[in-house]
């Protein structure tokens, strides 16, 4: 049915002030699908380019989303294939992405989809009035495909190994039969028989696809099923061999497994379902039956079973779960398929070749219908065991064929039903009303006394955060009423569904959002199927308010003991409920770039702050809003400790580029030697605003006034230009190349004397004003290492008044060599990452030798969606990180290791520009044995420990420490408990050769005593055989030597990490940073030990920089 007709419409409630509230709340993933009755039945990139130099082994019963498994050939049939003109239109069309698709509608007029927001499962278009419609399904409509959206698409097709579906999203594989089973007709590798799946569609644990391995019972294990989820391999097997299956659509018919039983396997994005079907009495005596045994493996996931509703739990190392069989079922062929009234029931397909594929049995237990619950096990070996109801199959009433459904469920989540008449069951995802019913239920059936409610997840993706909500409807297509009499059914906000979902575990219902009263469904003509709409817009602002991830509603009736109050609603592809969002975003924050005074220039955020003489000050600024309808720029200017007093606070009106009309204020409005502040937040037609610029910081504007001193001077370079508000502009040649800077009296050029100058340290270079020329100065100059820099200038006068220092930042570009160990923009010095108190991740640049760090920038952006972006504050806190190796190997550019907040252990490749780009990091697996990653508490990445070349982590979990070896682009290859000591009260500084000429050290600190002890590793081989940290009596010596004295208690320093050499002695040192802030630089020693105060500071308040609040060096 067209979801554009037949649709019951709510008007809009006016716009409301936008909720500036921020909140958070998990609803859980996005939910996944329902496939069809009918099928059953036989129906723009960073500027910040950056250069690329130079597990306990049970699982998954579940079914995963679908897509061709890597190294999974076509062969046969060649499946639906663009035309060579669809092929060159595809290659010509880039996605297209908000902005644009903005512009296109207001010129136009009409709405243009926004085709760069696509997600499996919601649409989002422009409108003409600049607002944006995102439009989210239960289910999944689309699938990424060979790197193009393709609608879902779960018709199977012959592979090498077996037959996968033509576009879902993420890999399955079913089995194309055993050679040796009596009802296959033809061997492995024939077009229409047999075959063996693809070893490489599953990791190295699992037995080769296809194989038949021995089982604990009766001989022999066959693959039926291979699948993937979430990143995790899966398989089930079948206890005996298999026919070739009879394939129709998104079907497998598996003909007499036994005699008289037959398998049918149905494909859907998001997993598979599973219908055994006992066609006979005899059949049901089959010893199959005594316990219907499945056999699950995986690499990397672990299962569960819950004894109060026989749900099967696939979970990774963290406890997240990936994939879950629902509560198993059997019933019989009773019940009567309620439709409506004058709409035909689809005529199987003459082409099927088969009845069992157009048995009414197969759309669930109807009304009339025996049925029972199955009582399910599951042992070490991983088999899962169901008890098949013997009552339910001897009982003379029960109708023949039955079907037992042991379905199988992938980690997406879509709608759970709630279902009475089985409190303690699950119905996640629809399973278990047959091979993965369409229908949502509501209310209460009399024929078998069923009440049912039903609940749908949608995916609340981050581009709706923070906007204004202009309305938000919930549209579900009716299907089915049991009269036509109108009766009354609510729309609540609801909490999270998981795979336990039951009637007796149900979600919170937290509040009712809207109501429908109606018939439709009953029958064509007078009540046919109806899509229904309902309000949703409080909830849908809530949900942007708070970034909930996920928005929950359930449908229940008004009065559940009124028959008349049961409805059917469609729950599969663009047939699913979704919600409608049209919504306004709120302007950009100004361009930082773009906030200036003049005098002054560019909106300094850091002490100390630059200086403005004697004169009138004018105020300017400019910003964007992707929805066109930026009306003000709001200026506020206060004196420092005054805001509640402001000199200046009021909207300013925008021209059509998004800039203010310059605002001044005169010089006598400014106090002599007093320090202003002032800020400006962009607001649009709709009220909405930003917040308070320049973006991407907290810190606000700040200058002194002084009366008496030369302004601070302008500096300008175009061969090292500023950052750029994102951080992503770069020098235009490389580090180790001299270029011009240019300084002017940003005043009267009779003021300036003379400039002085110098990077990162004291003031001791000086360039005259040339008077002829304006009174500017030209020097050329050489950075003096790569990443972020800064060159301070400032201006004296005639009688010494010295000016304010302007602070000039710029990337400089990084050579073309190899990074060194600890390095990342390639200079050959070490760096250092920090977490500052926003949870954002900041480089700092080191200059060998004893050079201050003054400038950082952010280190982590993202390259999807709108173009590249800078991440929104929050993304890095509590996360562990650490730098030292190239863990990505063959590019030479050293990589980022975090445990993130979801407790999973990433690689982060670098950019080789200082930066990570977070859409390409990769999860590692930790091997069997090892401590969950969520529960390390400290990791420090060594490099190439052990000489194999591969990098190596050491890590902390509760009192053990740990050794990971061998890293391979996804795993390690061994992990070793190393400890015999408790190391919850100690912290790891560093593993490196420090003696000089020997293995490598291990440094630690001791919170117990606050000294730092040096454990001497032992060479093995070409490296370090790193069983000799685990005790002192292992180590080299037999002895831990005092490398650090008294002082060095966590209270006083926070975190000391080691680093490799950045003095140039050859020896590796380390950083420290003490509880007020500074940061230091120990000088290691080879010989002694640590120095017992810092070598040199390299940040302090004095330069305005300050790591207090810091939550993390790396």
């Amino acid at each position: 049915m067209d979801a554009s007709k037949n649709v019951e419409s709510t008007e809009n409630s006016p716009p409301q002030k936008e909720a500036r509230t921020e909140g958070a709340r998990t609803e859980g993933a996005p939910n996944d699908d329902a496939s069809s009755t009918e099928l059953l039945l036989g129906c723009a990139e960073l500027k910040r380019r950056r250069r690329r130099r130079g597990f306990a082994v049970l699982a998954g019963v579940l079914a995963a989303a679908i897509a061709v498994p890597v190294g999974v050939h076509l062969t046969g049939e060649r499946g639906h294939e663009p035309s060579p003109r669809a092929g060159r239109d595809a290659a010509r069309q880039q996605p297209v992405e908000a902005a644009e698709a903005v512009r296109e509608a207001r010129r136009t007029g009409k709405d243009v989809e926004v085709t760069a927001r696509h997600t499996p499962d919601s649409t989002t278009w422009a409108r003409p009035d600049g607002l944006l419609r995102t439009r989210t399904y239960s289910d999944t409509i689309r699938a990424r495909v060979g790197g193009e959206w393709k609608p879902v698409d779960t018709t199977l097709q012959r592979v090498d190994g077996g037959y996968t579906p033509r576009a879902v999203n993420d890999p399955l594989l079913f089995s194309a039969g055993s050679a040796d089973h009596p009802g296959s007709r033809g061997g492995a590798g024939e077009e229409d028989g047999g075959g063996r799946a693809s070893r490489a569609t599953v990791r190295t644990p699992l037995p080769g696809a296809g194989a038949v391995s021995p089982s604990s019972s009766d001989g022999t294990w066959t693959d039926l099923v291979r699948m993937t989820t979430g990143g995790h391999d899966l398989v089930v097997r079948w206890p005996g061999p298999l026919p070739e299956p009879l394939v129709n659509g998104p079907r497998a018919l598996y003909q007499n497994v036994r005699p008289g039983i037959d398998l049918l396997l149905t494909a859907r994005d998001g997993g598979y379902s599973h219908v055994l079907v006992v066609h006979t009495r005899q059949a049901a005596q089959d010893p199959l039956l005594d316990r219907l045994d499945y056999r699950l493996s995986s690499p990397s996931l672990s299962f569960t079973l819950d004894d109060a509703t026989d749900v099967v739990s696939a979970r990774d190392s963290t406890g997240e779960e990936f994939a879950s069989s629902p509560t198993p079922y059997v019933w019989d062929s009773a019940g009567a398929v309620r439709a409506t009234i004058g709409e035909p029931v689809p005529a199987p397909d003459p082409a099927v070749g088969s009845t069992a594929l157009a048995l009414p049995g197969l759309a669930g237990p109807q009304p009339g219908s025996h049925d029972a619950v199955l009582d399910a096990s599951l042992d070490d070996d991983g088999v899962l065991g169901l008890d098949v109801d013997e009552e339910l199959l001897a009982d003379p009433e029960t109708v023949y064929p039955v079907f037992i459904d042991p379905s199988f469920k992938g980690r997406k989540k879509n709608w759970t039903l709630l279902y009475a008449k089985y409190p303690g069951s699950s119905f996640y995802n629809g399973q278990n009303f047959n091979d993965g019913t369409n229908d949502a239920r509501v209310g209460y059936e009399s024929t078998t006394g069923g009440l049912s409610r039903s609940v749908f997840t949608f995916e609340y993706g981050s581009t709706l955060h923070g906007t204004k909500v202009q309305s938000a409807t919930f549209r579900a297509l009716q299907t089915y009423s049991w009269g036509c009499s109108s009766r009354q059914y609510n729309l609540y906000l609801t909490g999270a569904i998981s795979s336990s979902s039951t009637w007796n575990k149900q979600p919170s219902w937290t509040r009712v959002l809207s109501s429908q009263t109606n018939g439709h469904g009953y029958k064509s003509g007078s009540c046919p199927d109806k899509w229904v709409a309902m309000d949703i817009k409080s909830a849908a602002q809530e949900a942007s308010d708070k970034k909930w991830t996920a928005l929950t509603l359930g449908l229940r009736a008004a009065n559940e003991s009124d028959t008349n109050a049961w409805k059917k609603f469609q729950a599969n592809g663009e047939s699913s409920p979704y919600v409608e969002v049209v919504y306004n975003r709120a302007p950009n924050e100004p361009t930082g770039s773009l906030m200036k005074t003049s005098p002054g220039g560019t909106c300094d955020t850091a002490s100390p702050y630059l200086s403005i003489g004697k004169q009138d000050i004018t105020f300017s600024s400019s910003a964007s809003d992707a929805d066109g309808n930026l009306k003000y720029l709001h200026l506020k200017v206060w004196r420092t400790g005054f805001a509640s007093s402001p000199l200046h606070d009021a909207d300013h009106a925008t021209n059509s580029t998004g800039a203010m009309t310059p605002y001044t204020i005169p010089w006598s409005s400014f106090t002599h030697g007093a320090t202003y502040t002032w800020s400006v937040y962009s607001k649009d037609a709709e009220g909405a605003t930003s917040a308070w610029g320049p973006p991407h910081t907290t810190a606000l504007c700040q200058f002194t006034v002084d009366h008496s001193a030369p302004n601070s001077p302008g500096v300008s370079s175009a061969a090292f230009p500023p950052p750029g508000d994102d951080g992503s502009t770069w020098s235009t040649s490389a580090f180790g190349t001299a270029g011009q800077f240019v300084f002017t009296p940003n005043g009267p050029a009779a003021g300036v004397k003379e400039y002085q100058y110098s990077f990162n340290t004291a003031f001791d270079k000086k360039a005259l004003p040339d008077s002829a020329n304006g009174g500017r100065a030209v020097v050329t100059l050489q950075p003096p290492h790569a990443g972020p820099s800064v060159l301070y200038v400032r201006s004296a006068d005639s009688v010494g008044n010295i000016s304010g220092v302007t602070k000039y930042l710029f990337n400089v570009r990084p050579s073309p060599q190899l990074d060194a160990a600890g390095d990342v923009t390639g200079d050959q010095v070490p760096d250092v990452y920090t977490i500052d108190p926003s949870g954002n991740l900041l480089l700092y640049a080191k200059t060998q030798g004893t050079d201050r760090l003054h400038f950082s920038m952010a280190a982590a952006y993202s390259a999807a969606g709108d173009g590249a972006a800078l991440l929104d504050d929050g993304y890095w806190t509590d996360a562990l990180i650490s730098h030292n190796g190239d863990w990505l190997p063959g590019d030479g550019i050293q990589d980022l290791v975090a445990r993130m907040p979801d407790g999973k252990l990433y690689v982060y490749p670098g950019d080789g520009y200082g930066g990570f780009d977070v859409g390409q990091r990769r999860e590692m697996l930790l091997p069997g044995g090892a401590p969950a990653t969520g529960a390390l508490t400290q990791i420090l990445s060594v490099g190439d420990a052990t000489g194999d070349g591969r990098p190596d982590l050491l890590a902390t979990a509760g009192s053990g420490l740990w050794a990971f070896t061998g890293y391979t682009g996804a795993s390690f290859s061994g992990v070793t408990q190393l400890s015999g000591d408790d190391w919850s009260q100690r912290d790891l500084v560093q593993v490196d050769d420090v003696r000089g000429g020997a293995g490598l050290d291990l440094v630690y600190r001791t919170d117990t005593t606050g000294r730092i002890y040096l454990r001497q590793g032992k060479l093995a081989g070409a490296g370090t055989d790193l069983s000799s940290f685990a005790v002192q009596t292992a180590a080299e010596g037999g002895v831990d030597f005092l490398y650090g004295s008294a002082g060095w208690h966590s209270d006083d320093v926070p975190f000391v990490l080691g680093t490799p050499d950045v003095t140039g002695d050859g020896v590796p040192d380390v950083w420290a940073v003490r509880s007020d802030g500074n940061a230091s630089v120990y000088l290691g020693s080879g010989t002694v030990r640590l120095g017992s105060t810092a070598m040199f500071n390299v940040v302090n308040t004095s330069v305005g920089t300050s790591w207090s609040g810091h939550t993390a060096i790396g």
